[in-house]
């Protein structure tokens, strides 16, 4: 086995294709299977199966492809070292969000003269998850409902990982500026009453409908979400010129501050959680406490 083949094998994984995974590899498809094949031979397994459009993990392959994106992520690492010296680079993983987006500048800022290089990455729930899991990002910053929290950690416990929540948030409607309930004067709004709402969401995330939910409980197909972005802009540009409405948290939600005012959202005792996931048992850089040291500090005291 070499890192050839590992680098092909996720290649061939991520894109569900031979022929687009030779692309992407500046190779050709008879020389991709060639290489895949081999790699099955070495392992003793097969490790995709064979369709007549592209290509899907085994069971056995979805294992090798945990392990085969550890070792190439960290091959990378040690390439970037390579050519930069000793560049420290912490890997970062998020659900879109404005408030996050002016802590990062900051913690750049004032970061500076240690020359810390970053990665960031702006996915949903589930797609952080993954990218956290597979080691492609030393850590995760996401937002659930708290109704499905229990859920989300049982399905990161199959996968040795850990949430720790940093802060609990109102759920709260923000209604476009050319909606009805724009300057209403309501100062709350019933899930009923969003029934013929149209709105723009940042991630219709898995995890607020996975498992079993409570009776009556918030789930995103109960809304007509017409617009999914990871845009802030658009998010922003939306809801000042259309009549699309959004439903987030109140304090995380700072692209909103100028756009409309919330109103909480009647959803029981259910809250927004902003949290970071990573991987259980395994002690994080220095660099990545330090800037988690530094999120702390900036949201407000519960």
């Amino acid at each position: 086995m070499d890192l050839k083949q590992l680098q092909y094998f996720v290649a061939c994984a991520q894109t569900g294709s031979f022929s687009d995974a030779a692309k992407i590899l500046y190779s050709t498809q008879p020389s991709v299977s060639k290489v895949i094949k081999s790699l099955e031979d070495t392992l003793g397994m097969q490790l995709f199966e064979r369709l007549p459009r592209g290509i899907r993990l085994t069971v056995q392959g979805q294992k090798v492809y945990h392990y085969a994106c550890r070792i190439t992520n960290e091959i990378d690492v040690l390439e970037n070292m390579a050519s930069r010296g000793m560049t420290k680079w912490i890997r970062i993983s998020m659900n879109p969000s404005s408030w996050f987006a002016n802590q990062f500048v900051d913690f750049y800022n004032e970061t500076f003269e240690k020359n810390y290089h970053f990665q960031l990455t702006t996915a949903g729930v589930r797609s952080v998850m993954e990218r956290v899991r597979d080691y492609m990002d030393d850590i995760g910053f996401v937002y659930i409902l708290s109704h499905q929290q229990e859920n989300f950690l049982h399905e990161l416990a199959k996968n040795k990982m850990e949430f720790v929540p940093m802060y609990e948030t109102d759920v709260i409607f923000y209604p476009g500026r050319q909606t009805e309930f724009y300057d209403s004067g309501k100062e709350r709004v019933q899930l009923e009453e969003l029934k013929g709402s149209r709105f723009i969401q940042n991630y219709q995330d898995e995890f607020f409908d996975i498992g079993s939910v409570q009776e009556n409980a918030f789930q995103w197909k109960d809304l007509d979400i017409s617009v999914l972005t990871n845009s802030d802009y658009i998010m922003e540009k939306m809801l000042k010129n259309s009549k699309v409405s959004n439903v987030s948290g109140s304090y995380l939600s700072e692209n909103k501050t100028g756009t409309t005012p919330g109103i909480p959202l009647e959803l029981g005792d259910n809250k927004v959680i902003f949290g970071y996931v990573f991987h259980k048992g395994e002690k994080m850089d220095d660099s990545v406490e330090e800037f988690l040291t530094f999120l702390k500090g900036r949201l407000p005291k519960s």
